[in-house]
């Protein structure tokens, strides 16, 4: 059973095992200088970083660091990811999506999905016993994962389930751990969300699958999340915004809006396909998505 270390670059080796290797971009590269005085999006992302190391509960951002739109709030997220990365000796490796589930995005007053960054420091293999106290909220979400097999840059017309198909190429098992330091987190809007790096905190992966799941009805495919081998919560691929496949067209298109593009070992997290779970420590966690495999791990 693996144990978590500070560093593990897990997801380095994880790619090893992908049928592409792992995408390297510019968010994992550091681009301000730290001798000259900080953007407000420095401010903003020093002040989530630090919290995020202390593990400081706060109501929100504060008022003059609060990104006003939903660009300054990527922006502060790109800055803190840096950081992120910089301070573990990790890379940026792909995206997590949140509020592509309705309850969720009801939940969270929001009224769409939004993106952050997955981090080869914080994405673990399956079986890995997690330190509780490594994380403030300990909220587990089964997710869809896909990795991506070719670059999917700018078309024509925007991305759809079928046409993001042919960009995929392993579909695997995960389960991300959401964690944040707000004291509500209903409350503080989603351009605090987003800032935070839409409050990711962990991924853990199982065995990629390359061929099987080609062959499912991904929207009415089913799931299933047991906690200490009890079930606690059922759920299926409608959840997440009609089809996880809904998803990824929706990340792909999401991003050329910014400038940016799926890249060929992308991986990509799309969001709770069932109710979530607020781990304890002790617990051990499995999701299971049938013929296409199964995760698990346990926080101690």
């Amino acid at each position: 059973m693996w144990r978590h270390t500070p560093k593990p670059l897990i997801c380095v080796s994880y790619g090893k095992r992908l049928p592409v290797p792992i995408h390297y971009d510019s968010d994992s590269l550091p681009d301000f200088d730290q001798h000259n005085a900080m953007t407000p999006e420095q401010e903003a992302a020093a002040f989530l970083l630090n919290h995020r190391i202390n593990k400081h509960t706060i109501d929100n951002i504060p008022d003059e660091l609060y990104p006003d739109s939903e660009a300054g709030a990527y922006a502060i997220q790109k800055v803190l990811v840096q950081n992120l990365t910089a301070q573990n000796n990790s890379i940026s490796c792909g995206y997590k999506l949140a509020c592509t589930n309705k309850p969720i995005m009801e939940l969270l007053n929001v009224n769409g999905p939004f993106s952050g960054r997955m981090m080869s420091h914080s994405t673990y293999p399956e079986d890995i016993a997690l330190c509780a106290s490594d994380f403030v909220r300990r909220v587990v979400e089964l997710e869809f994962v896909f990795v991506m097999a070719n670059d999917a840059p700018q078309a024509g017309e925007p991305y759809t389930a079928d046409t993001i198909k042919q960009h995929i190429g392993s579909f695997v098992p995960g389960v991300e751990i959401v964690d944040h330091r707000y004291n509500d987190f209903t409350q503080v809007g989603g351009n605090a969300l987003i800032a935070d790096n839409a409050i990711h905190g962990a991924s853990i992966l199982g065995k990629p699958d390359a061929v099987l799941w080609k062959k499912q009805d991904l929207a009415r495919y089913p799931v299933t999340l047991y906690v200490n081998d009890q079930i606690n919560a059922l759920g299926n691929g409608a959840n997440v915004l009609g089809s996880p496949l809904n998803v990824m067209a929706w990340l792909a298109n999401h991003l050329i809006s910014r400038g940016k593009s799926l890249k060929a070992g992308d991986i990509v997290t799309t969001g709770t396909a069932c109710n979530v779970y607020y781990a304890n420590a002790g617990d051990r966690i499995t999701a299971d998505y049938g013929i296409l495999g199964n995760v698990s791990f346990s926080f101690i």
